[in-house]
């Protein structure tokens, strides 16, 4: 009896869809970043073996110094922290994902609203006294007992038209000037 053994071809047993998932690449040697303390608030920062710049940093800038070089390498990094008095921190950080092209465009940022500003000046103040400033919203009329009453609408957004009071805390000088 004569047995023969045909060669099939080995399909993989990953399924065709997994191709185009995206993978991390893992490089062999991790980059590495050391943050060293040279003081209490100081840091020093080295990248690879080598000195990242002249001046160290101060310990608020470490989120954007170590978030910009792991964005920058584009893979797992090596963050390693040593303080002053012997401790390690040490941890493996990912850059974030990159954005799909599939993504809906992120909005953009609104413009920041350039300020446009009035000048209201008044004499007869005290020096270094508290001037209140403050915008007519509307006007009420006392009543027959010389009583006034103004009802306020919490929700109300008051507009900048009208008139504008300056009113001296001490002496009492009062200025109620328009808006122009």
């Amino acid at each position: 009896m004569n047995l023969r053994r045909r060669l099939r071809a080995r399909t993989p047993d990953t399924p065709a869809s997994a191709e185009s998932v995206p993978r991390v690449v893992v490089p062999a040697v991790l980059p590495q970043i050391l943050l060293e303390a040279v003081s209490d608030t100081s840091l020093v920062v080295t990248v690879n073996g080598d000195r990242l710049a002249a001046a160290p940093i101060t310990r608020d800038e470490i989120t954007a110094t170590v978030t910009e070089l792991v964005a920058r390498f584009a893979s797992p990094t090596r963050v390693e922290v040593r303080e002053l008095d012997g401790r390690a921190h040490a941890d493996i950080l990912t850059p974030p994902a990159p954005r799909s092209p599939f993504a809906p465009p992120e909005p953009a940022e609104a413009p920041v609203a350039v300020p446009s500003l009035m000048e209201f000046t008044a004499e007869g103040f005290v020096p270094g006294e508290d001037v209140a400033v403050a915008i007519i919203l509307r006007h009420a009329s006392a009543d027959h007992t010389g009583k006034a009453r103004a009802l306020i609408d919490r929700g109300e957004k008051p507009a900048l038209d009208g008139e504008v009071v300056l009113l001296g805390r001490i002496s009492g000088t009062t200025s109620i000037q328009p808006v122009d």
